[in-house]
């Protein structure tokens, strides 16, 4: 009896849902089969239950804090990310995400390590497939009264308020939450390659950051917010040098700060008095002070420093009074 074209075997194979009864049906259909080409269809249906197998095993990992909740009795966990905590212009954007409990979304993972392509289609896919998503950002205003650090915990916390249900746990990207004390959480250190929740929450938060700096471009197209989304490239600095910064830029990040002390009418050593003179509080006066060593010092004068830390210790000592 001739042999089966090879063709149609593999045709037939692929049919097969599950890769391990593929790869054994492949085998028991070729297991008499001498032709060199046999051998090799087998090898590649092995390959393929490797790459499945290892699939799985990622996605168990990926899944094993939201397991660990889940035994304890949590019924909507949610993990959180943001996005947009270092560039020098734009709003800090961040996700929750509940997925549902029967396991790690495939192929989701750190939107960093995603091609824009790729993360457009996981956007839409935990869109549809969440339980309950939110988002939420912080303005450039915020961010400069606030810092970035307590602007990010703001932005986190208006996306977990939007979700419905309430989440009882969450899983967040090495920040805890103060504010939502009342809610078990975990914070995880690089979490968005630890955790699914994470890590759908961070390709919400990046593809929904991407957006808004390429409608900001449409504003203010001088600054290729829509190529660098507002991060301090080369470009994007020598743009706020040329042009000012535009109320999309925060003002507390040091190359921004740079060029508005330079470009100040008393420059930059009265800039940064008026820094100093004008903080209503010692931690104002500290970040002013912080400010200064971060951003300031290269463009002043031995003397100009002298002059500014007394300035600072006599702010110090009248607030503290």
């Amino acid at each position: 009896m001739p042999n089966q074209p090879l063709a149609e075997i593999e045709s037939k194979a692929l049919q097969i849902n599950d890769v391990q009864e593929a790869l054994t049906w492949v085998r028991k259909a070729l297991s008499q089969d001498t032709r060199p080409g046999a051998q090799k269809l087998i090898e590649k249906f092995e390959k393929k239950a490797t790459r499945a197998d290892k699939e799985n095993e990622k996605l168990e990992t990926l899944w094993r804090y939201e397991k660990e909740a889940f035994l304890k009795g949590h019924k909507a966990v949610a993990g959180v990310d943001e996005a947009g905590r270092g560039p020098l212009a734009g709003p800090v954007v961040a996700a929750a995400v509940i997925l549902p409990p029967t396991g790690a979304l495939k192929g989701v993972d750190d939107s960093k390590k995603l091609t824009p392509a790729k993360r457009d289609e996981l956007f839409e896919l935990v869109r549809s497939t969440a339980v309950s998503y939110g988002v939420g950002q912080a303005s450039v205003q915020e961010i400069d009264e606030l810092n970035i650090y307590k602007a990010t915990q703001l932005a986190m916390k208006r996306a977990i308020e939007a979700l419905k249900p309430s989440p009882d746990f969450l899983l967040t990207d090495a920040m805890p939450l103060p504010s939502l004390s009342h809610i078990s959480q975990k914070p995880l250190i690089h979490g968005d390659a630890l955790s699914s929740s994470i890590a759908a929450a961070s390709i919400l938060a990046k593809v929904t950051r991407d957006r808004l700096m390429e409608e900001l471009h449409q504003k203010y197209p001088v600054y290729g917010f829509d190529g660098h989304k507002g991060y301090g490239t080369e470009i994007h600095i020598q743009a706020i040098k040329e042009h000012g910064p535009c109320p999309e830029h925060r003002r507390t990040f040091a190359p921004v700060m740079e060029v508005l002390a330079q470009s100040s009418n008393g420059g930059p050593f009265e800039f940064w008095k008026v820094k100093l003179e004008t903080a209503k509080s010692m931690s104002e006066l500290n970040q002013a002070g912080l400010q200064i060593k971060r951003a300031g010092l290269e463009a002043l004068t031995q003397n100009e420093v002298g002059k500014l830390r007394d300035v600072f210790r006599a702010i110090r000592d009248r607030l503290r009074v």
